[in-house]
């Protein structure tokens, strides 16, 4: 039987909080900043009191932070849940399995990415470094499971730690033009992401074969 990481994904959000940031998302999936929200708006959109939001919220950054995270929770265990699976399946599988989750994941949660897209270049220090640090944990976890369903074993875990950062960001910006595709681009964009993740380990594992085999002499002399 597959035995699969710790895949909780945390405590369920009081009604409240969750109705201010699901109305948050939508109003800023078609562009807007979370800095650009008035609370009344905010609340009118949520359906609540305004005052409602400081019984969960200091500030307008606090709420984009937890919707960031709370869609982090919710993606990082999906996606080590599918990785581990297709290892246990068909190890070769684990790229196109994963992107194809991914992909899927965003457009179940079309505004939450939509949002986040905007953010990693948004105005706010704050909000992009919310972003990019959930990224990075994303990132992390894809680097964990590579590393322990030994899908690389040449490569140092340095090695796997960049090339799935340079992954998850790509797939990321990718999912920007995923959302807004016809049903033929979307596979188009799910087979190139697949040969990304491939040629860039691939590439990888050349390299890392080159660097050895240049430091055998050197230890040999030696």
């Amino acid at each position: 039987m597959t035995t699969f990481p710790d895949a909780s994904s945390g405590a369920e959000l009081a009604p409240g909080k969750r109705k201010l940031i699901e109305a948050a998302l939508r109003l800023t999936a078609g562009g807007r900043s979370f800095a650009s929200l008035g609370l009344r708006e905010l609340a009118r959109e949520a359906g609540l009191n305004p005052n409602t939001f400081y019984r969960h919220f200091d500030a307008l950054d606090d709420l984009a932070r937890e919707a960031i995270a709370s869609v982090s929770r919710r993606l990082r265990p999906m996606l080590r849940r599918e990785r581990w699976l297709a290892a246990h399946d068909e190890p070769h599988s684990v790229p196109r399995r994963a992107c194809v989750a991914f992909f899927e994941f965003a457009q179940e949660n079309r505004e939450a990415f939509l949002s986040a897209l905007v953010e990693y270049h948004g105005t706010s220090p704050a909000l992009r470094d919310a972003v990019r640090a959930n990224l990075h944990e994303i990132a992390a976890e894809m680097a964990d499971d590579v590393v322990q369903l030994e899908l690389m074993p040449q490569l140092a875990r340095a090695t796997v730690d960049e090339v799935s950062t340079q992954i998850v960001l790509q797939l990321f910006h990718l999912s920007a033009e995923y959302l807004d595709a016809e049903a033929a681009r979307r596979e188009a964009l799910i087979g190139y992401a697949e040969r990304f993740i491939v040629r860039l380990f691939a590439g990888a594992a050349l390299l890392a074969q080159h660097e050895g085999s240049e430091a055998e002499p050197e230890s040999a002399q030696a």
